[in-house]
C-alpha cells in the first residue's frame, strides 16, 4: 500500500522540471507514487516526463489536451491519488533528499497533525541560496499568522488525504491563491504546523508571475482577509492587515521586482562579507 502520493502539475517547465523530478524520486524515503500533471504544456515538457515514466513505475503521468491551469490541474490528480497523505512538489522546486521520510515520521508520530510544511531555502534560476526563509512552528502561531500571511509555503506541505476530502479538495475558483484559501478551509476543522527543518529549495525568478496575475492574487488575499473577520474567525481589529496587499496591490510590479532583487542580493553580499 502506498503510503505518500507526491502531486505536481507543470506547464512549459522545461528549464528546471528535470531537478524538481529527481528530487523527489531520489529521496530517502521510497514507499510513495509521483502524479504528474502536464498542463497543456508546448515545449519539452512531455518528452522530459515520457522518459520518467520508463525509468521509475512509482511515476504517472496525467496528459491535459489543453491548459486548465494550476487547480484544476491538482485536483485532477488528487482524485487518483492512492496514498494517506499527499505531499505537494512545484516544478520549479528542489525537494531535499530527507524531506519525505522527515514529514511522515513526524506525522505518524503526532496524529492530531493533519498538514504539514517545512522551513525552505530561496534559491535563484542558477539554484545559488539567497536567504533561508522560516515559519510559525506551532499550530497556535500558524493559526494566529494565518490573517496576515500564508502561514505555509505551498509546495513544502504534506496533508492527510482524508482530511483533504472532508474540506472538499482546492477551491477551482480560485486560479491563483487556491493554497492560502485552503488553509482557511482546513485550519477550521484541523491542526496544521511547520516542521522547523529546511527541508525544499523555492525557487524564484522572473518568469513566476505575470502582472495580471500579481494583481489577482493581491486581490484573493484581500477577499479572503475579509470574510474571515466578517465570519467572526478573527477580530475587527485584524483588519489593518488588508492594509498591506492593498498598498502592494496599487505598487508597480517592477517596482515589487526591483526592491525584492536589490534586498536578496543585499542579504547575499552582506553574508559573503561577514560571514566567517
Amino acid at each position: 500500500m502506498v503510503k505518500i502520493s507526491v502531486v505536481m502539475s507543470v506547464y512549459n517547465g522545461e528549464k528546471f522540471l528535470k531537478k524538481a523530478v529527481e528530487s523527489v524520486l531520489n529521496q530517502t524515503y521510497k514507499n510513495f507514487e509521483f502524479i504528474i500533471v502536464d498542463d497543456g504544456s508546448t515545449d519539452r515538457t512531455a518528452e522530459i516526463l515520457k522518459d520518467y515514466t520508463k525509468r521509475d513505475p512509482r511515476t504517472k503521468i496525467i496528459t491535459n489536451e489543453k491548459n486548465i491551469g494550476l487547480t484544476k490541474s491538482l485536483n485532477k490528480a488528487i482524485k487518483i491519488v492512492q496514498g494517506e497523505y499527499i505531499a505537494r512538489q512545484d516544478a520549479d522546486d528542489v525537494s531535499l533528499p530527507q524531506r519525505l521520510e522527515k514529514q511522515i515520521e513526524f506525522l505518524e508520530s503526532n496524529l492530531e497533525i493533519k498538514v504539514l510544511g517545512t522551513f525552505s531555502y530561496e534559491i535563484n534560476q542558477r539554484g545559488e541560496i539567497l536567504r533561508k526563509s522560516t515559519l510559525s512552528v506551532s499550530f497556535q502561531e500558524v493559526k494566529k499568522n494565518l490573517i496576515k500571511r500564508n502561514p505555509f509555503i505551498h509546495s513544502s506541505v504534506m496533508i492527510e488525504r482524508e482530511t483533504l476530502n472532508k474540506v472538499g479538495l482546492y477551491n477551482e475558483k480560485f486560479r491563483v491563491a487556491q493554497d492560502h484559501e485552503l488553509w482557511f478551509r482546513i485550519l477550521k476543522i484541523a491542526k496544521g504546523e511547520n516542521l522547523p527543518l529546511f527541508l525544499i529549495k523555492k525557487r524564484y525568478h522572473s518568469e513566476m508571475i505575470s502582472i495580471d496575475k500579481n494583481k489577482e492574487q493581491l486581490k484573493c488575499i484581500l477577499f479572503l482577509r475579509k470574510k474571515a473577520i466578517k465570519r467572526g474567525d478573527y477580530s475587527k481589529i485584524c483588519y489593518i492587515y488588508l492594509l498591506k496587499p492593498y498598498l502592494s496591490l496599487k505598487c508597480p510590479l517592477f517596482l515589487k521586482k526591483f526592491l525584492r532583487r536589490y534586498f536578496l542580493e543585499s542579504r547575499k553580499i552582506f553574508r559573503e562579507v561577514y560571514t566567517p
